[in-house]
């Protein structure tokens, strides 16, 4: 069984079409992570969840952030392969089922990339966002030592045994890249996949404001990982 979490804030307008789409794959379960929506999303949530016993729905009444609704979905995961992926639409779920399949092929951990030559981007993001996301990738690189094209596109699927063996702190957007980055400090085979991608004017990443808090992010996450790459060698 293939575990698919949701991560939903404000995601009113799209959530329904994406648990639709994703409701018609077999032997998968569905994960919706609502995080303290003010839209409506919690209520179609509910509403879906009701009507297909596949689906769980898990739901905070304060804004933990997507790393934290991720976290706490996983707990309730039932599949040997666990996953995300963003609500928006942004990402389309077959594309999704495309890196479940590159775990079945070896993979520990998939993820999604916006930025392969195969990948197709039908719209896309406003040039500061552009610049903001092409500056994270290079600090994540040079920081981290690990040659990943696309740290933050919102889908990834992974072994239930990897999960089970990375101890992941951060809640909020940089979860994505703490996974990585962690799974990579442990030698878990990492394959990227290209996907058909559009960008969404509702995002919930301000390049700006957030841009502090991801370069504090990846300082945290390389000195985690530093600290455990010295904790194994000392034994």
């Amino acid at each position: 069984m293939i575990s698919i979490v949701v991560p939903a804030c404000n995601e009113g307008g799209s959530i329904g079409q994406l648990l639709e789409e994703l409701s018609k794959f077999n032997d998968i379960q569905i994960i919706i992570a609502e995080d303290a929506s003010t839209d409506g999303t919690r209520e179609v949530a509910q509403k879906f969840a009701s009507e297909h016993k596949m689906v769980k729905l898990t739901s905070s009444t304060v804004r933990r952030g997507k790393g934290a609704a991720i976290k706490r979905a996983l707990k309730l995961a039932d599949g040997e392969v666990l996953g995300f992926i963003d609500a928006d639409m942004s990402i389309h779920p077959r594309d999704f089922m495309r890196l479940a399949s590159a775990i079945d092929g070896g993979a520990d951990i998939a993820i999604a990339s916006r930025r392969l030559s195969q990948s197709v981007i039908t719209y896309k993001q406003p040039i500061m966002r552009e610049l903001f996301g092409a500056t994270y990738i290079a600090l994540a690189k040079l920081l981290l030592k690990i040659n990943v094209s696309d740290f933050q596109c919102g889908c990834k699927a992974f072994r239930r045994e990897l999960w089970e063996n990375l101890d992941i702190h951060c809640d909020g957007f940089a979860f994505d890249t703490e996974l990585i980055a962690k799974a990579h400090s442990r030698g878990f085979k990492i394959v990227e996949v290209p996907i058909t991608w559009s960008n969404k004017t509702n995002s919930k990443v301000h390049a700006l404001s957030d841009s502090i808090d991801m370069f504090k992010s990846l300082l945290k996450i390389r000195r985690e990982v530093r600290d455990l790459t010295n904790k194994r060698s000392d034994f």
